[in-house]
């Protein structure tokens, strides 16, 4: 079983926001110029996605997903990694994320949970932090 990370193509939208919608998570802005979003792969299906909104030297990770029947096999984690390396590449020295399930999965991978006050201002006016994701939601940032 290969598994592939590569960089979205538009024409996987649709199968990305129905992966997105099946673990109720946020789509609204997905189509937004500063995100990327990146597919994982097995046999030509996509079977995990993870994103990021960039801003300068500040991100805001979006929205780690893996589909069932291939969760706990590691794909999330690989999807992270490969998300970690893209943020060394292009020089990103935070990256944050806002959860409402996922707290513990990223302190594991070195996120700490912080206050919405203490969040940069790039990232305090994206959509998701302002309007998407609720103000009880965990931001968490980890410093690159």
């Amino acid at each position: 079983m290969d598994f592939l990370i590569r960089k979205a193509t538009e024409n996987e939208y649709r199968a990305i926001i129905h992966l997105l919608t099946s673990n109720a998570l946020p789509t609204a802005d997905i189509y937004e110029k500063n995100i990327t979003l990146f597919v994982g792969v097995i046999d030509e299906k996509i079977v995990a996605t993870i994103g990021i909104e960039q801003y300068d030297n500040v991100a805001l990770l979006r929205s780690l997903c893996v589909k069932e029947g291939f969760k706990n096999q590691k794909l999330g984690e690989k999807m992270l990694s490969y998300l970690l390396s893209f943020c060394a590449n292009e020089k990103i020295e935070t990256l944050y994320l806002i959860t409402t399930t996922a707290e513990h999965y990223f302190v594991r991978y070195g996120f700490e949970k912080i206050t919405r006050e203490n969040t940069s201002q790039p990232i305090q006016q994206t959509r998701e932090f302002r309007d998407i994701c609720p103000t009880s939601a965990i931001v968490m940032r980890l410093k690159l």
